[in-house]
């Protein structure tokens, strides 16, 4: 990884080299730790450092863009000589934005930790160790993966600009298997900080789901009060933030707002902020463009209140740009990176307490978009789905496909979890806060045979 100092350096030569009216540089620089095991014991382990400049230079209308993940001289004059190449023959584009100009006040994130940082293989070997000698004893066999990473990110451009933010993650994902591998318990624990990690906690929790698991009955498909843990609400907010929350979308009235903000259509109980300065997330304090990212409230008590924005989806809004800009250029538009979702006043137990007849699901599986207006997801259940029964899990349950509007199950909530930590389980990492969820009414649309 990158230092303030080496990067500062780097792009400050690199902008020097660029001879173009305007011209932007970013670095992605990291390294990547990761032990790998199975069948209870360690099978690989890989370190990875890695590292890349993404150049764009501007020349009137034209721009161009080059990358390259080798910084030595001669590398860099290649980049360089690609983007101002594409600039020359690329077509005039009327809408292309000028870079920014002035220096902003960012606000500093606390999201490196040096004891992250500096964890050896050794040291995630000993951890895994003490999981898989426990699983030996009980009859499991265990597999997942433990990263320990660090990493930075950096803008600048030839007006004066330059943003710098380093950040580190643990992530220990595990899954025990009984019966070949038919049966199967998960968590995981995630921390920015290593020493916040809990393994041992993680793989009891992924034993005692797989324990729990053995000889899992059929139900019917339909409706069903559901308990999702933490894992599975994550795997919703992600979706949640592709299909409600991108500017561009709500200013070309393809998302399900159609253009307007202020509906209550959501259960009181619930709020969804973009917030990368939570001290759990380690979230960029600046966007692709340079500009500040802001905290924005996204769902408040129920009711739509904000998407995110980029300078472009901004000025078609007539609304402030919110510092949400991808790398540039870009068709996508703005998103968000750090949903933090509303604690509640009921622990798990305390749901499956108060549930008649429902399920309690553990994380969700092969999950894919439906209908963007809709909001509608479909997948399955994964690693821990129970039947609950007056208020008392009774028996496992096979693994059941869903198809789902997340609008129609956010109306229904029913509790919320009284905690709320950041995960890794979600499809692209630990970038949610989000607290277990119990929805009223889900719907299930077929069993599997597992």
């Amino acid at each position: 990884m990158l230092t303030r100092e080496e990067s500062q350096a780097l792009t400050e030569k690199v902008l020097k080299l660029a001879d173009a009216e305007q011209v932007e540089a970013i670095l992605f620089s990291s390294s990547t730790n990761s032990t790998r095991f199975s069948s209870n014991v360690i099978t690989q382990n890989v370190g990875l450092t890695n590292q890349t400049l993404r150049l764009r230079v501007i020349n009137g209308k034209r721009q161009g863009v080059a990358s390259v993940n080798q910084f030595d001289d001669e590398s860099i004059k290649r980049c360089v000589q690609s983007a101002l190449a594409v600039a020359r023959v690329a077509a005039e584009d009327e809408k292309l934005l000028p870079l920014l100009d002035k220096q902003p006040e960012y606000e500093p994130v606390n999201a490196w930790h040096e004891s992250t940082a500096r964890f050896t293989p050794a040291d995630r070997a000993a951890q895994i160790g003490k999981v898989l000698g426990d699983y030996d004893k009980r009859g499991l066999e265990g597999a997942g993966i433990f990263d320990t990473d660090e990493g930075a990110i950096v803008y600048a451009n030839n007006k004066g600009v330059f943003a710098y933010k380093a950040g580190s993650k643990a992530e220990f994902s595990v899954s025990a298997f009984l019966e070949n591998g038919n049966v199967e318990g998960w968590a995981e624990s995630f921390a920015l900080d290593v020493n916040n990690t809990d393994t041992w906690a993680a793989g009891q929790t992924a034993a005692e789901k797989a324990e729990k698991g053995v000889k899992p009955q059929a139900i019917e498909p339909g409706e069903y009060p559901v308990i999702f843990e933490p894992s599975a609400v994550a795997e919703m907010m992600l979706f949640w933030g592709w299909l409600t929350a991108n500017g561009l979308a709500f200013a070309e009235k393809r998302s399900f707002h159609r253009g307007e903000l202020g509906q209550a259509i959501l259960d009181k109980k619930l709020t969804i902020t973009e917030n990368p300065y939570h001290p759990e997330l380690g979230g960029t304090p600046f966007d692709m463009e340079g500009f500040p990212t802001q905290k924005v409230t996204l769902v408040e008590n129920g009711t739509i209140k904000a998407v995110v924005h980029d300078r472009r989806s901004a000025a078609l809004c007539g609304q402030q740009n919110t510092g949400h800009a991808s790398m540039q250029p870009n068709a996508g538009g703005a998103g968000p990176g750090s949903l933090v979702v509303s604690t509640g006043n009921q622990t798990i137990d305390e749901m499956i307490a108060n549930t008649q007849r429902g399920l309690l699901v553990t994380k969700l599986h092969y999950t894919n978009v439906v209908n963007q207006q809709e909001v509608s997801i479909t997948g399955m259940t994964r690693a821990g789905t129970f039947m609950i029964e007056n208020g008392k899990i009774t028996h496992p349950v096979k693994n059941m496909r869903f198809t789902q509007s997340l609008l129609t199950a956010f109306a229904n909530i029913d509790a919320l979890g009284k905690d709320a930590h950041a995960g890794g389980g979600a499809l692209f990492g630990g970038n949610f806060v989000v607290p277990a969820m119990k929805i009223g009414k889900w719907r299930f649309s077929s069993p599997t045979g597992f």
